[in-house]
Parts: structure tokens; sequence; C-alpha cells
């Protein structure tokens, strides 16, 4: 029996010697990254952030490159004009100051348009809406600027039991339910309505042309990829849903990686109303287009006959809607089990972290129970938690991102809060983060936006192979057997963006 299958996919298969990327290549690229990393750390004080941004471009590629199935089937022209793609949207967004000015002016409306959705949540909420902080002047006095709910919860003073100092306690929350889930469902049905009026579907048609043509993607999976900048990863799909079964596997792991490495409009929102930089948030979703698309197929290239090569085709499909507010009404429903699907999702993923953090604070104290030694011991820190741990495990990445160096290991924490658990977990952090004065610089909260906005985390799997599954259940083994490798990609590709922006910033 042939390696490669030859239904749905049609493979010529290749000979047995160029089936796979040798061993050799693979440990030579490894040890490329390994060396490009320890440079960063050495000569970090003379390249400076730019420096290292650009040695992460080379370093992040390297380390895609090192687990290609075969690097002698990439098409390199589906390469080249990914890469070249993905530096001109960056430069004419980072550096061109009137399409700057332009991006400044779309991420202005997106704020606006989110606080549309306050006006309905004021309405249902009444003051549980307001999100504003308690604002006191330096004699005591409160000002105008505090929130109309928060203004109960003045800060106190107060004992620390550890240190025995009086300090003040901030005892105000920041409110997620009533805040930051009402625009999931104002968003979800506006984009429901663009939709049944055949306005999305113009746009990404106009964006698949282009990549189509440049860089000799099948048209499915490139419609799909250019939806994904406004859907979400099981939504996307859904434009080229009569051609997902016949999908080569090649065609279907571009539809993944692109899924993990974009976000959803209706997310969009909710992480610009976080704090996050809607300049950086909007520009990630773009660069990750091409980005998603070319690590898909250097990860996975291209061995098949795709049923639609050379062709952005998209299915004529009349709106299953009977009007604007058949649409509006489906979109809210849609958007309402979304909101409650992210709710319970923090609500269990956050008692995780408690659960793993209070573990891993008790190793310390039970080793010193059994005996050992506070000299055999002082190199384990006190306070061991996950976001500790996340940030040795990814500082080096962030690094390579181009952060400055003495915030790698922050933004490290928030990138692997974001991969193992999910980047609503990690914008949260950073929101609590930047309340603390000059707790990192700017350019690494912008350089951390670029890298969280994705779906790249463990969870994602299943939906995947749950959304994607139901549109063809026959490739549920494919998705299954690709959903972890699509998970690598998707969180190389916001690496990518970051590290990009990195050297332009």
């Amino acid at each position: 029996m042939s390696s490669l299958v030859q239904s749905p996919e049609g493979h010529v298969p290749l000979p047995p010697s160029t089936q796979h990327t040798p061993l050799t290549w693979r440990l030579g690229l490894l040890a490329l990254v390994v060396a490009l990393t320890a440079a960063v750390y050495a000569l970090e004080s003379q390249i400076g952030v730019r420096g290292q941004a650009a040695v992460g471009v080379v370093a992040f590629f390297a380390l895609g490159a090192a687990f290609s199935t075969n690097l002698r089937a990439v098409n390199w022209r589906t390469i080249g004009w990914g890469i070249a793609l993905q530096l001109i949207l960056a430069l004419l967004v980072l550096k061109v100051p009137a399409v700057d000015a332009g991006f400044q002016v779309v991420g202005a409306g997106v704020k606006k348009f989110i606080g549309f959705s306050n006006e309905g949540a004021k309405f249902v909420f009444g003051n549980l809406y307001d999100s504003r902080p308690p604002d006191f002047t330096p004699d005591g006095k409160e000002t105008t600027n505090s929130g109309s709910w928060s203004r109960l919860f003045r800060p106190y003073k107060a004992i620390d039991p550890k240190t025995n100092q009086e300090v003040e306690v901030q005892p105000y929350a920041f409110q997620f339910a009533f805040v930051a889930l009402p625009p999931i469902l104002f968003v979800s049905a506006f984009f429901t309505v663009l939709y049944h009026f055949g306005v999305l579907q113009w746009i990404v048609r106009v964006m698949a042309r282009i990549m189509v043509y440049l860089m000799g993607t099948s048209g499915a999976e490139t419609l799909s990829v250019a939806a994904n900048v406004f859907m979400g990863q099981t939504e996307a799909p859904l434009i080229v849903k009569p051609y997902v079964p016949r999908m080569t596997n090649s065609e279907l792991f571009a539809l993944m990686v692109s899924g993990m490495a974009h976000i959803s409009g209706g997310m969009m929102a909710v992480y610009i109303n976080y704090g996050a930089d809607p300049v950086a948030v909007i520009t990630t979703c773009v660069m990750a287009c091409p980005c998603s698309l070319y690590l898909a197929k250097l990860i996975l290239p291209e061995t098949g006959k795709p049923e639609t090569s050379g062709a952005a085709r998209m299915e004529s499909v009349k709106s299953p809607y009977v009007n604007a507010v058949d649409a509006a009404a489906a979109g809210t429903g849609d958007g309402l089990r979304l909101a409650l699907n992210v709710a319970a999702m923090l609500i269990v993923f956050i008692a995780f972290v408690a659960m793993f953090d209070a573990l891993l604070g008790g190793i310390k104290p039970l080793l010193l129970s059994m005996g050992m030694s506070d000299g055999a011991l002082s190199g384990w820190p006190d306070d061991l938690s996950l976001q500790k741990v996340f940030g040795w495990l990814f500082s080096p990445a962030a690094l390579l991102m181009g952060v400055e160096p003495d915030d790698a290991q922050k933004v490290g924490s928030l990138l692997g809060a974001k991969l193992a658990i999910n980047e609503h977990f990690a914008y949260l952090q950073m929101k609590s983060l930047k309340a603390i004065p000059h707790f990192m610089t700017d350019r690494s909260y912008i350089l951390t936006a670029f890298a969280l906005t994705g779906f790249a985390n463990f969870s994602s799997v299943g939906i995947q192979l749950g959304g994607i599954g139901a549109m063809a259940p026959d490739r549920r083994h494919d998705l299954a057997r690709l959903g972890m490798r699509a998970l690598f990609a998707g969180f190389l590709a916001t690496l990518l963006n970051a590290a990009i922006a990195g050297i332009l910033l």
C-alpha cells in the first residue's frame, strides 16, 4: 500500500527517498534555532530589540521548516509571496503614515463601534455596565471619572499578615460578565447581517483572489483563510463547506492553521475592550492571512491536486435568513452561545490555574516537611506558580519577538497562558498588568498584543475537531491527526507576526 492516500486527495506517490524531510536536515535546522537563540541572549545589548526581532524571524521560520513533513515538496513561490505579502502589510501599517493614520481611524472606529453595545448593556444591567475604576484626587476626593458602580469599592488600608505592614487594598474588580460579554452579542449580530447582504463574501472573495494569483494556493483554502479575518475558526470554513469533504490533507491543514492564527470579529472587539492596542490587533489579523497560509504549506506541503486549484470560486449560496431582522436575531443567538461558552471556559480554566498554582506552591513546604534542608532548596522559589513556569519556558520566544530583555519573562508568562489556557485569560492578565505603573514598556505591550491575537490554544483543537468535523464526518481522523501540528503552526504564525512588527516598531 502506498504511504500516500489516493482518495479523497488523489495523491501521486513520491519516490520513497523523497517522501520525508531527512533527519539530518531537521537536526541541522533545530541546531540553527538553538544557536540563534543563544546568540540573541549573548548579544542582546549590541544588537538591540530590532536585532532580536530580526533574528527571531529567521529562528521562527527555521523552526517551522524543521517540522516540515517534506521540505523537498515545498512550493517556494507560495512561501516567497506569502512572506512578501506579510512584510508589505506590516510596512504599510507601521511605516507609511497615511496607512497608519487610516488604521488608527479604523481602530478608533472599532472602539466607538464597541461602545454602541454599552447602550444595550446599560439598559439591561444598569450601573453594572460601567467599567471605569474608582478615581480620586490626592486628598481623597472622588472625581467625575469614577465609574458609577466602582465608587462603592473605595480603596482602604489593611495589615498584610505576611509582612505585618499596612498596605492599601483595591477592592474593585472588573465586572467581566457585564462589560466584556455584551459586545460579543452585538458584533455577532452585526456580522451576520453583513453576511446576509453578501458584504462579507465580497470582501473575502477580493482578498482570496489576490492570494490565489500570487501564492498559487487553491481557491477553497484561500477563501477560508481570508474569511478568518472576520469569522471564527469554525465559521470561516462554512464559506467553502461544499469542498471540505474532498479537500487534500494540506488544504485541511491550512484551514486549521488559519483558524488558530486568527480571531473572529467578535473576539477582536472583546480584546480591544480589554485594553489591547487596536491597531496591533487589527494589523496582526490581516498579516495572519498570508502568514498562516505559507506556514501551513511549509509544514505540510501540497502533494496532491486540489479540486479548486488556481481558482477562488465561492459557491453562490442563498442567505438562510428571511431579512436583516431575522439575520440579526440569529446572530444574537449565536453570540449568546459564544458568550456563555467564553464565560464558562474562563471560570473552569482559571479554577484549574488556581489549583495548579496551589499544588506548585505546596511542593517546597512538602519537601521541607520531609526533611530536606533550606540550603538544598535555596534555588527553589517560594512563590512557584504556572505564571512563573510559563515565564521561564517562553521567555526565549518573547526575546526573539523583540521585547525588551527586562520584559521577556513577563511576556513569556502571557504567551504560555495563551497557549495552555486561552487568549482570554492571557489578555485579562495583561489588562491587570497594565494597571501597574511602568510594569512593562509600551513596546512590549504592543508586541504582546500581536502575539496573543489568535485562537492557538489546546482547547481549539477540540473546537475545530467538532466544528470542521461536522462538515466532513469522514475526515475526522485526518482532523484529529493534524490537530496538534496545526496548533504549533498557528502559534508560530502569531510569533512571526510579532517579530516582524518588532523589527518595524
